[in-house]
């Protein structure tokens, strides 16, 4: 979602300002549209971030799975949406989301739609808003927040499984790091210290190489690595990284492994999307457009794009999708037994599971090779290190103190 600054005629005449969330300024001008106002001037504005905030507060995916249960298991009860609001407000610890459901309850309270009421806040998905619309056009808002929960516990539990496979190779790094960093400048600098700045010249090749690199490795150095660190995390805290983030995330799909890699992450958690709006009952198209938005590598995203407008015209699902060229020739074929069958909800569903499972193992794969590789580096360096204190001990005799 992006925040786009608009200034508007409404039907009196009278000039509205003000901010609206949207996928892209098309969405934007829509919405605009629907309230009955007419866009003079529309500019998307720069964010920090990809959650949104209010009051400084994160909204999380925590907190949007917990809202969306809590509402399942209220409404499911017998109670009414605005008891269900006013209860999940006093139990809300997010301040920011408090203020949000606040707003929510006052707009609904004075005759607003629920799905207007989430739309006009402008802190939530265009798949949440579609599956609440959903749900209260067919008055089952349980089963739309139930559908919505489900989505949100499968991204939690993908981001978790995420971090936890790379906890380990992320903790070998930091000792290796850390290892080093006390051979460099602990070690080394007291060893050679004995034989004077005089007698370095007579040192064997390897341990000037070594003598160089504990000098290269000073606290300056170091300094300012942390330095330029904390520059790059204040730049992408106030969002001047995120073009360049934006462009390295595009091109590694072409990148052969890791492409590969992301090109799985990416179609799994589209299918999961296309599978829990199609059975919430959105319809086909609108359920593509959204899935879409949600893909994160543009490369993709745009290779996507065009078949919602191909197969609004009348063309074949699976044939559309054939002739997407970044797409492994199994997602066409399956899409095509799911439309002759009627049954495309399960078959994304399949894609999903099959995507999703063949990302993991990569990972895998790649975690496997990863460790021994960064204890193989480690061990070539510890033993190069080594190497070259032996053999300065071994020619002290030639070595002018």
């Amino acid at each position: 979602m992006n925040d786009f600054a608009y200034r508007c005629v409404d039907v009196g005449g009278k000039n509205v300002r003000g901010v609206i969330a949207a996928v892209d300024p098309t969405e934007a001008k829509l919405k605009l549209k629907e309230r009955g106002l007419l866009v003079l001037d529309l500019a998307q504005k720069r964010q920090a971030g990809k959650r949104f905030r209010l009051g400084g507060k994160k909204i999380s995916d925590d907190d949007l799975y917990n809202l969306s249960r809590e509402f399942c298991i209220l409404l499911g009860s017998g109670m009414k949406v605005d008891f269900a609001f006013r209860t999940i407000i006093e139990s809300t610890s997010n301040p920011g989301l408090r203020d949000v459901l606040i707003k929510i309850l006052q707009d609904v309270s004075s005759g607003k739609s629920v799905t207007q009421a989430f739309v006009d806040t402008g802190k939530f998905s265009p798949l949440m808003t579609a599956t609440i619309h959903v749900g209260e056009s067919v008055g089952d808002l349980r089963t739309a927040f139930d559908n919505f929960a489900a989505y949100m516990r499968f991204q939690i539990n993908f981001k978790n499984e995420i971090r936890n496979a790379m906890t380990y190779p992320a903790f070998l790094l930091f000792a290796s790091f850390v290892t080093l960093i006390a051979i460099f400048k602990l070690i080394i600098p007291r060893f050679f210290s004995i034989f004077g700045e005089g007698s370095l010249g007579s040192l064997p090749l390897p341990a000037k190489i070594l003598y160089s690199m504990s000098n290269a490795l000073n606290w300056f150095s170091l300094y300012l690595v942390v330095g330029v660190a904390a520059l790059l995390w204040l730049l992408k805290k106030a969002g001047y990284t995120a073009a360049l983030y934006t462009r390295l995330r595009n091109s590694i799909v072409f990148v052969p492994l890791l492409g590969r890699l992301v090109l799985y992450l990416e179609l799994s958690r589209f299918s999961y999307s296309m599978y829990s709006m199609l059975k919430s009952g959105i319809e086909f198209l609108k359920a593509l457009s959204l899935s879409v938005g949600l893909i994160q590598n543009q490369s993709l995203r745009e290779a996507i794009e065009p078949a919602v407008g191909q197969i609004r015209e009348g063309k074949k699902i699976a044939e559309v999708f054939s002739h997407i060229a970044l797409l492994p020739k199994l997602v066409p074929n399956m899409i095509a037994v799911g439309e002759e069958g009627g049954n495309l909800r399960e078959i994304f569903f399949e894609i999903h599971q099959m995507f999703d499972e063949r990302f993991k193992n990569t990972v895998k794969r790649l975690l496997i090779l990863i460790e021994p590789t960064i204890i193989t580096v480690m061990g070539l360096v510890v033993g190069f290190i080594v190497i070259s204190l032996i053999l300065t001990v071994m020619s002290a005799s030639n070595i002018k103190l």
